[in-house]
Order: structure tokens, then C-alpha cells, then sequence
């Protein structure tokens, strides 16, 4: 029987399906004399099976798109209550969203052990079989497996805190009760894996291999998780020397990812939106590949489904469009003006979308540009692209009937706006085969921001404005200056808030930052109600998008619960949770 086995790239997957060995995968039970045969070709299938942990992370997966974790900070606003799955409306706006039973939205906690457990079997069988492989090759594999394992720590870290270690000797029942360790641990054990892995990573891969993890996929990691760390010593309270050193590591590992620049391995993208039209570009450090629904090809995601504005339906054979999340305004005014001026509704009110910065035209669909030969109308109730304020208090003289209302549906965008980062402009395919847009987990750009933090977290801020700069000399935007660390790290939230829209950052930069409950608790987002008069001018009023429902993040969503099952069969854990659950 064959196993269909899900891949990170196309021509691995073509390479693949010339092999005369059965795909094995990693979520079935095979004994070890399959898996271990002493045929490479075997093995490796399974270990591209072992991807699957960073593929069903990646944000534009799953049918019903419930996991774009931006939707659940202050730049995207969903235009449902909770419809297909989406609550991300019904976590911000109540209270009772997330219980002392489970993370709710955010939880991992089995899927990411169950995965973690594999990776260890993995790692623990290379020792028992590594006499039947050529060392080089197992070598690589046993890498790729622990890059892997780390990313299943990283997501499970950022949303509980200190977790359980689980180590390569495989846990068996008499070692389930096993304690947490704290959280600045818990990321020092995902570094020591990542260190280790980099080492023996390739730099690059053959096309054939394109999206296994290289070296300068490991560090850009590496930089990453060691910004979590340095940021949960820092709110604990540890030493400054101890603090000091973890953003001194972000440093080094985002200089290992620089250093390779040299070498034409790495590079910032030209272009701003070419970062999201050319998957291979080299700003590209980690993707996941979709195809279409075609299963000769592999996976397809729904971004059309969810981004594209709502009036392409008619203009693609009426396949199904929702709209379903809005660039709110805390988003699309962030955006400058090309000469690196603030955008001011005073100044630029009346022509608003005229002369932004480059990434405001990659990132934001908005009322009056032209997409695919058309025009987009998010005006009033009458364009056919209709933007549908959630504020009952700025209602219009038209029936609208999907008006939002407490547990509704919009059926469009609810800001005014529509996101366009993961929408292949000009594609057809999405009507039938669904859609194929690649996810980024990872890219050259945010290694340049994390390494701009911890520089100013370390007390160098001229040389973090310089790295901070490389990012904006991309977008041709002037220099900016800071004299201090806060006001350093104002123009850093910045530039990571418009640099990094729509990829799943802003609301875990929010809890490590601790900013998450003055951003978010008690505030309502903003979209733009358009009104198109009859010489075709158009007028602009910022809206509330929130129902006139208060936001709720609460302190304990620092570290949300820890699973009941888990705390009342690990006894290691004494029973208890995170603070405040």
C-alpha cells in the first residue's frame, strides 16, 4: 500500500515519484526494519515526511484558514464571528475565549509531543543503524531531524512557556512524569539543538531538494528563538550580564546568516513584493510549497478563498470568495509616504493611497487600484469589492444584508481593505485546483530586524539604526535616529509591524514584548468607510470594526494554560498551571 507523503517542494515530490520505494509517513507505524532497511532512498522519504511539522504550521494551510495568528492582533481584523472555524473574533472580544483547561486557539501541546516523539525515534534509531548508511548522508538526516524537532519547540515555547524536555532516549512510561523547566531553559534546549544541527546542514541544496533546511535556514532560526530567550530572561527579572549575553547570541547567529551573503547564498530581494512572487528568491531562508488540489502535485492552500477581495468572484466564474481579513487601520496608516514622511489623513485625506511606500502597494489592496484589469470598490455598500463596517454606530442609508452583527458574518472585508502578500495575481487555477501561493517561515529580512533588536537591547543603538536601515534602503526610505532604547524600539516595533504584515509576527512580538495588553486589552481597531459621491470623489472616515466590543488581553495570556490532561496524568507537574490559570 502506498502512503501519500506531504513535500516542501515540487521537484522534490517529482524526484519522488520516480522512486520504485514506498513514500513512508511519518504520522503511520512502521517497524524498524522498513524504515531502517539500509536504503537511502527509504529513508530519506521519511524524513521528508518529518516536515510535515513545519508545513502544518504554516499559516495558509488548513482548509478553512483558522491559524493566520496576525488576525488576532491590532493589524488584521476578521469579518466573521466565528464562521469555518475563524473564532478569531470570538478570542479577542470575550473574556471566556481561553480557559484553564487549554490554550484554545493556540494549542499544541499533543500534536507538537507527538511530533517531537518522531524526531526522537529518528534520532535514536541513527545510533542504533548508522552502520548501514554512508556517514555523510545520515549525517544530514540526522540534522534535518533535530532543525525539525527544534521548530516543534519553538512553537510550543512561545505559546505555554517553560515546557517538558523530551529527550532522544525516546520516554517510555516510566519516565512520564517529568517536570517543566523554566522557559529561559526551555529555549536554551531548542539553541543547543539548532547549533548542533547547523553545524552539519548543507549550505544549499540541489534543486531537486529545493526547501530542506540549510545552514542559514538553522541560524536564521537560531537568531530568532534566541531573541525569545534573551526576552524571557528579561521578564523574569535574570541578571543583566545573563540578559546581555542571550541578545549578544542573536547577534552572532544572525552574522553567521549575514556572513553568507558573501558567499551568494543569501540576499535581500531587490524588491519589496518580489519576496512574495519568487519563492526561490534568496530572502527566502525556509518555504512551504502549495500546488493545487491536483494529487499528482500535492497540496493546495486557500488564500484566494480568504484574501482575494470579493468582488472576483464574478470574475472568476463565481468560485466562492469571503474576504475574510482586513488590514485594519492601525495597519494601512502605518505605512509612510515615500519620502519616509508620516502618513497624515490632514494632509493626504483626499488622494490617500497616492504616493506610499513600496510595501504599502505589496501588502495592502485598496479602493481605486487596479487588480487583475479591474478596478477595486470597496466603497460604501455599492462597489462590489463593499467594505462592511462591524460599528453599528456608523451606519449608512443601505441594507446591507450580511451586516455584521454579535455572532455574524460580513461576507466581505469589514477595513476597507483586503491583504494581497498571498495571492498570485493573474492565477486561474484557484478556482478549481484551489490555490498554490508559497507560506515563508522564514526570511533574510526578519534575521536583519531580530539582529537590529538585541544590538539596541545591548546598548548599541547607532549600529542597530544601521542594521535596522538595510531594511529600509530596500524600500528607498531616508535613515531614521534614536537617541535612547525606547525610542529605538519605536521605530523597530515599526518596522517589524509593516515589514512583516500578514506573516504571523505581530501578536507573538506583542507577548514577548509585553506590549500585548496596552496594544490590545480594552482598545477597537479601525477600517475606513469609503463614500463615492456622484463626480466620482471619494470621502474617508475611519470607523471602529470591533462591534463597539471592547478587546480583552488579559496578563495571563503571557503563557496561556496548560492542557488538563496533560496536568493530571504528569505527575511530575504537580498540578499545577501558569500564573493566573
Amino acid at each position: 500500500m502506498r502512503h501519500k507523503i506531504f513535500f516542501i517542494s515540487l521537484a522534490l515530490l517529482a524526484a519522488l515519484s520516480c522512486s520504485k520505494f514506498t513514500d513512508l509517513d511519518p504520522t503511520r507505524f512502521y517497524g524498524q526494519n522498513v524504515v531502517w532497511n539500509g536504503d537511502e532512498a527509504t529513508l530519506d522519504q521519511y524524513v521528508f515526511g518529518l516536515y510535515a511539522a513545519i508545513r502544518d504550521k504554516a499559516e495558509l494551510y488548513n482548509s478553512n484558514m483558522n491559524s493566520f495568528t496576525d488576525a488576532y492582533s491590532d493589524i488584521v481584523k476578521a469579518s466573521g464571528w466565528d464562521q469555518y472555524g475563524q473564532g478569531y473574533n470570538l478570542a479577542m472580544l470575550q473574556e471566556t475565549a481561553f480557559t484553564s483547561a487549554n490554550a484554545g486557539a493556540f494549542e499544541n501541546w499533543s500534536d507538537s509531543y507527538t511530533r517531537i516523539k518522531r524526531d526522537n525515534q529518528f534520532l535514536r534509531d541513527a545510533v542504533t543503524f548508522k552502520d548501514k548508511y554512508d556517514p555523510k548522508f545520515l549525517k544530514v538526516r540526522v540534522a534535518e531531524a533535530r532543525f525539525l524537532k527544534a521548530f516543534s519547540y519553538y512553537y510550543l515555547i512561545r505559546v505555554y512557556g517553560g515546557v517538558v524536555i523530551r529527550g532522544e532516549n525516546v520516554d517510555g512510561p516510566e519516565e512520564n512524569d517529568a517536570p517543566r523547566v523554566s522557559e529561559a531553559d526551555s529555549w536554551s534546549y531548542v539553541i543547543g539543538n539548532l547549533k548542533t544541527a547547523a553545524e552539519d546542514l548543507p549550505e544549499t541544496w540541489n534543486d531537486a531538494n529545493y526547501g530542506r533546511a540549510t545552514k542559514a535556514a538553522a541560524y536564521g532560526l537560531l537568531s530568532r528563538v534566541a531573541l525569545y530567550k534573551a526576552c524571557a530572561l528579561k521578564n523574569s527579572g535574570a541578571p543583566a550580564d545573563s540578559v546581555s549575553a542571550a541578545y549578544r547570541m542573536v547577534i552572532d547567529y544572525a552574522d553567521e546568516v549575514i556572513a553568507r551573503e558573501s558567499t551568494g547564498t543569501v540576499a535581500l530581494a531587490s524588491s519589496y513584493a518580489d519576496v512574495f512572487k519568487s519563492q526561490k528568491n534568496k530572502e527566502n531562508l525556509l518555504t512551504v510549497s502549495f500546488f493545487g488540489n491536483d494529487v499528482a502535485k500535492g497540496l493546495s492552500d486557500r488564500s484566494d478563498v480568504f484574501f482575494r477581495p470579493v468582488g472576483d468572484s464574478q470574475f472568476h466564474g463565481g468560485a466562492p470568495v469571503y474576504g475574510t481579513f482586513g488590514p485594519t487601520s492601525e495597519l494601512v496608516d502605518s505605512y509612510e509616504m515615500a519620502d519616509g514622511s508620516a502618513f497624515d489623513w490632514a494632509v493626504s485625506g483626499t488622494d490617500p493611497y497616492t504616493g506610499r511606500e513600496p510595501r504599502f502597494y505589496a501588502t495592502i489592496i485598496y479602493n481605486g487600484m487596479t487588480w487583475e484589469g479591474r478596478e477595486i470598490r470597496t466603497y460604501d455598500l455599492k462597489g462590489y469589492d463593499n467594505a462592511d463596517p462591524l460599528d453599528p454606530d456608523s451606519h449608512y442609508p443601505y441594507d446591507h444584508i450580511s451586516e455584521f452583527k454579535y455572532m455574524g458574518n460580513a461576507g466581505s472585508t469589514v477595513t476597507g481593505y483586503y491583504m494581497r502578500k498571498w495571492i498570485t495575481e493573474g492565477d486561474k487555477d484557484w478556482e478549481v485546483n484551489g490555490s498554490s501561493h508559497f507560506w515563508i517561515a522564514l526570511r533574510y529580512a526578519e534575521v536583519l530586524l531580530n539582529k537590529a533588536e538585541a544590538q539596541a537591547q545591548n546598548g548599541d543603538i547607532p549600529n542597530a539604526l544601521v542594521t535596522l536601515q538595510r531594511v529600509r534602503d530596500r524600500v528607498s526610505l531616508p535613515a531614521m535616529s534614536a537617541s535612547d532604547i525606547d525610542g529605538f524600539m519605536t521605530l523597530l516595533e515599526h518596522e517589524r509591524m509593516v515589514e512583516l504584515a500578514g506573516e504571523g509576527f505581530r501578536f507573538w512580538d506583542l507577548r514577548r514584548w509585553r506590549r500585548a495588553v496596552d496594544v490590545l486589552s480594552g482598545t477597537q481597531m479601525h477600517g475606513c468607510w469609503i463614500t463615492r459621491a456622484a463626480d466620482g470623489t471619494y470621502s474617508y472616515k475611519q470607523v471602529v470594526v470591533d462591534d463597539n466590543l471592547p478587546r480583552v488581553f488579559f496578563e495571563r495570556y503571557y503563557a496561556f494554560a496548560i492542557p488538563e490532561g496533560e496536568r493530571s496524568t504528569n505527575a511530575g507537574l504537580g498540578g499545577e498551571n501558569n500564573p493566573g490559570w
